[in-house]
């Protein structure tokens, strides 16, 4: 049996679509757009406000704003009680607190609105907590919800032992993201296969179905650990759905879903390389006073480099505000800390991969770097230590990764983003260090819950690794036996601080 239970609100204890699609059809007749059909509307159940005017209107931040006010003038006092509870909802919550496990709302809706229809339809008295989003939009992405919602429940909210239950993707993804059992249920306003390409654990197709599920832990019937098994659910031996994410179709939606950063990325950074190379060559041929850049084949490569990453980069900065990427640390965990561990980190690992003589086993890496250290050293740190850091960790960590979380476990994420990672780089070499680096960057970015970190400690380990190489006698120093102890132990010591920070939430 779960200890702690997380429950949606729209579209998962209550029906609210005649109050949400009639403010919303009020919202958008103020901004002059007619939505006779309360129908298209349904959409905005489920997903922040705020973010579904731009995402299904194409609305500016500003236009949004006003569309969020206007729909509060006509909720708060009307649509608010345009909802209804589904039928079984209160005896399956009775019979829930009956079974002593700790009950809580998580919703998107702001909190005051929340507590009002829970206290509207007497369903607050069976909850422990509740928990919504703050009226001014600072406060409200699922994650942040979720992440609210089990620090209120205090100590009770251990890992592994609750369930977050929603009708949307974005309940499932907030519960995977804080290692929650995700159960979707049907008979609310997911699209077809939205539930199943989110990665739900299970999907109930009632609330019977739902309430027995929640008793038995998660079990299926003979025991056994919770997950992609089926449940007898009923008399008549109708089973709750496990997500249907082993289905040819689930698997396909899911590989899309992860890797349209990388095709985007790809796509936008290789075509503005050979834009840019082109333009540089056309240009050159016939401009007085750069003949320096036109006879330096490696400044040419280097400033199309550059601007390919920044293309790629602005290909992806929409999709990273569309997902929401916290940037504020939920740890003590200090950016000291952090940049010495990206430091020590780079310069052992580096350090041994020469004393084992890795190196040699690969002749893309020689050919690599005669490259990247034929640029000039200022560019060279603006480059690797600055863009290209800033770029990857979008791609890889605030895409890929995130992605990667919606679907298997955390560490299943943090391998496999980090293998994608270091194959990327397309040497032997690169591809190791890129690895063990790509891991790390990732347990740091999920235990502090903050995207600088990565980026921060990316750029950093760049920045060492990229002068020692430049400056032979640095590397000769720093490449003593003595010093890759030295320096691994400095990253186990800086290591253990921010995991010793991240469990004392």
């Amino acid at each position: 049996m779960f200890a702690y239970v997380l429950f949606d609100l729209d579209g998962t204890l209550t029906d609210p679509k005649e109050g949400i699609t009639k403010s919303v059809q009020f919202a958008l007749r103020q901004q002059g757009i007619r939505e006779p059909n309360l129908d298209r509307l349904e959409p905005f159940i489920g997903p922040p406000l705020h973010d579904s005017f731009m995402d299904f209107y194409d609305m500016t931040q500003e236009q949004a704003d006003m569309a969020v006010a206007d729909y509060r003038k006509r909720f708060a006092p009307v649509g608010i009680y345009e909802n209804k509870v589904y039928p079984g909802i209160p005896q399956m919550l009775a019979h829930l607190k009956e079974a002593g496990i700790r009950l809580a709302v998580a919703s998107s809706k702001p909190e005051k609105f929340v507590v009002q229809i829970l206290e509207h339809f007497k369903l607050a008295s069976y909850f422990d907590v509740v928990v919504g989003s703050a009226m001014d939009g600072s406060f409200g992405t699922k994650e942040e919800v979720v992440e609210e919602a089990l620090r209120r429940l205090e100590g009770q909210a251990k890992k592994g032992m609750g369930a977050m239950v929603g009708d949307r993707k974005y309940d499932i993804y907030g519960g995977k993201e804080h290692g929650l059992t995700t159960v979707g249920v049907s008979f609310g306003y997911a699209g077809k296969g939205e539930l199943e390409a989110a990665g739900a654990d299970y999907i109930a197709r009632t609330v019977a179905q739902l309430e027995k599920f929640l008793l038995e832990g998660g079990l299926p019937k003979g025991g056994g650990r919770a997950g992609r098994g089926t449940l007898e659910a009923n008399s008549a031996r109708e089973a709750t759905a496990p997500a249907g994410d082993r289905t040819f179709s689930g698997m396909l939606m899911k590989t899309w879903d992860i890797m349209l950063p990388f095709l985007l990325y790809y796509l936008g950074s290789n075509a503005c390389y050979i834009v840019t190379v082109t333009l540089l060559r056309l240009v050159l041929s016939d401009a007085m006073g750069f003949e320096w850049l036109r006879d330096n084949s490696v400044g040419m490569a280097s400033l199309a480099k550059g601007c390919s990453l920044l293309a790629g980069m602005g290909v992806l900065i929409p999709l990273l505000r569309r997902q929401q990427t916290r940037w504020q640390a939920r740890t003590e965990a200090s950016y000291l800390t952090m940049g010495i561990l990206a430091m020590s980190s780079a310069m052992g690992i580096n350090i041994l991969f020469g004393l084992l003589r890795i190196a040699a086993m690969s002749v893309g890496y020689y050919e690599t770097e005669q490259m990247q250290y034929q640029i000039a050293f200022l560019p060279g740190l603006l480059l690797y230590g600055l863009i290209s850091p800033l770029a990857e960790e979008i791609l890889f960590r605030g895409m890929i990764f995130n992605r990667l979380k919606r679907y298997f476990s955390v560490l299943t994420a943090e391998i496999t983003s980090a293998a994608f990672f270091g194959i990327y780089h397309g040497n032997l070499v690169q591809a190791l260090y890129g690895m063990l680096m790509g891991f790390l960057l990732a347990y740091c970015y999920q235990i502090t819950g903050n995207f600088r970190i990565p980026v921060l400690m990316h750029s950093v380990a760049n920045l060492c690794v990229f002068t020692s190489a430049y400056y032979p006698a640095v590397g000769r120093i720093t490449g003593m036996p003595v010093n890759c102890v030295v320096f691994l132990a400095a990253a186990a010591w800086c290591l253990f601080r921010a995991i010793h920070a991240a469990r004392n939430i």
